[in-house]
């Protein structure tokens, strides 16, 4: 198999007065071999990707360097050349699956394109290779998955979808942006050790480009750190991880080892700010309606708690925060939002943070205008405030998230994700509520942005009193930050114990499945499982 060379690369745009985006990047990805490409939100990994394919946005252009795949320049092959190696010898996972797919046609059209245009396959042959592989990425009902359509899935679904239309061209060399991010430990690790059996067993080349070291300490050949769009440090995994030469690998290595805080004390509380009593959630009617996606619900939330909800890609975990904040109706049960003081009861207000920032904001709009839409609809800001007045409170949000007040006249476009998730707290924040609830508020965010938002998340838990409800993959976050726990799985509640009692004795088989797929992610110094 060929291999993909990257020889100075310098990438800039069109408006002459903005720093290039990538300069003077050079890599290389040999037949089999397993390199990841690190870097904070912003750094280059994902347009080092694009540019690979040729896919760069406006007005982004390549300015200098090359690109080859074996023999062929990539750089300057036509465009018809280009549409037949991407998806066949190019293999792409993008970050953001939901937004590949085309809402019309179900998952097993979109499998089935690159099994016809790359792999001959047709028909029945087809249909059950779509089937295979979609049970190889980890879908409990691959004929489900087969029939769904994107807006059918969870997050975590549709890369694992991506995953297998990638696979399903048999690509040479495999560019996968993210492919885990949105993953339990658990799915993480089948969806890596099925990209090693690909690597060990076709000569896959793969180029990974992720935030998270840790995930890939164990499978990774060799690691490049990317910074402001340079390559700042390369080597192998064991000496870039062990021995880091730059400041920003010392300090991405720092930020990543989330350890556990005082924030889990276990001091009692009285009152409930909200309670789940045995909550069902159905989709669909009729025959067409499978399992629960919530399934006898019970739990609840003290007032100041910190509670983590974890569970793997489809459990349930997005679709009880939607049903707790009202966004979701539910087929059974109830959910009680209040907060009972003196003798006297009143409603709980919860608010919402969701997972991915870029599609929490309408592009068109200021975000000035984005944050104070809510407060007007719910009558918080009322007309007899002036329009100093409003921004004096809008700037005092910003500054509570520790931004400044001048990136509210920006649109989405020009903000980081770290800055728009901080945007989605701020947002919640003006509504004043007594539960926050995060549906993996980090899990697309680098070690130093998560670490940024879990210590602001801290913070307000501390200074306002929230109850937090952190929904998540990632078993670091709940050691960190969480004093109890609770595991969905195949929508139902399968354990609710002390964070402490969870990690050192779990009881359900798909909690102790959870916690043993996280402990060789523990530290960056482990030395490689791969044979």
């Amino acid at each position: 198999m060929p291999e993909l060379v990257i020889e100075d690369l310098t990438v800039g745009s069109t408006a002459a007065s903005q720093r290039p985006v990538l300069s003077g990047v050079s890599l290389t990805v040999q037949p089999g071999e397993f390199v990841a490409l690190v870097g904070g939100s912003g750094s280059g990994k994902t347009m080092t990707a694009r540019t690979v394919l040729q896919l760069l946005p406006h007005p982004l252009r390549m300015e200098s360097g090359s690109i080859r795949l074996g023999s062929l320049d990539i750089s300057k092959a036509p465009e018809a050349e280009l549409n037949r190696i991407r998806g066949g010898r190019l293999g792409m996972l993008f970050q953001q699956p939901k937004k590949m797919f085309n809402p019309n046609r179900t998952i097993r059209n979109h499998v089935k394109e690159p099994l016809k245009l790359h792999g001959g396959l047709r028909g029945k042959a087809a249909e059950l290779k779509v089937v295979e592989l979609l049970a190889e990425v980890g879908f409990e009902d691959p004929e489900w998955g087969a029939r769904a359509y994107p807006h059918q899935l969870s997050g975590g679904m549709a890369q694992r979808a991506m995953t297998a239309m990638a696979l399903a061209g048999q690509p040479e060399i495999l560019l996968a942006d993210e492919p885990t991010s949105a993953l339990d430990k658990v799915l993480e690790s089948q969806i890596l050790g099925l990209l090693d059996r690909e690597r060990s067993q076709r000569g896959l080349g793969i180029l990974y480009i992720t935030h998270n070291l840790a995930s890939v300490a164990a499978f990774a050949d060799r690691v490049l750190v990317m910074h402001k769009g340079k390559i700042l440090e390369s080597g192998t995994t064991e000496t870039v991880l062990g021995n880091p030469q730059s400041t920003y690998t010392q300090r991405l290595l720092e930020a990543s080892n989330l350890l556990p805080t005082g924030i889990t004390d276990t001091r009692p509380r009285e009152r409930e700010v909200l309670t789940l009593t045995n909550v069902v959630k159905h989709f669909g009617k009729g025959r067409r309606r499978g399992r629960p996606a919530l399934d006898t619900i019970t739990l609840d939330v003290k007032q100041g708690e910190i509670l983590g909800v974890l569970g793997q890609s489809g459990s349930g975990k997005s679709t009880l925060a939607r049903a707790i904040v009202g966004l979701e109706g539910i087929s059974g049960g109830s959910i009680t939002r209040s907060l009972a003081a003196g003798g006297l009861s009143s409603p709980t207000a919860v608010q919402l943070v969701f997972q991915e920032p870029h599609d929490s904001f309408d592009p068109r709009m200021t975000l000035r205008a984005s944050l104070e839409a809510p407060l007007r609809k719910s009558g918080i800001l009322t007309a007899t405030l002036t329009a100093a007045e409003r921004y004096l409170r809008l700037a005092a949000a910003m500054e509570e998230v520790e931004l400044e007040p001048s990136i509210l006249d920006r649109r989405p476009g020009e903000c980081s994700g770290g800055q728009l998730q901080r945007l989605t707290i701020a947002r919640a924040l003006l509504m004043e509520p007594e539960v926050l609830i995060c549906d993996e508020a980090t899990s697309a965010l680098d070690a130093l942005t998560q670490r940024t938002i879990l210590d602001l998340l801290q913070r307000l838990h501390r200074d306002r009193g929230l109850s937090l409800v952190m929904i998540t993959h990632d078993m670091d976050v709940v050691r960190h930050m969480c004093q109890r726990v609770a595991v969905l799985f195949q929508g139902r509640l399968v354990e609710l114990t002390d964070t402490h009692k969870f990690f050192a004795e779990p009881q359900h088989e798909h909690s102790k499945d959870l916690v043993s797929a996280a402990i060789p992610c523990r530290g960056l110094h482990l030395k490689k499982i791969r044979s």
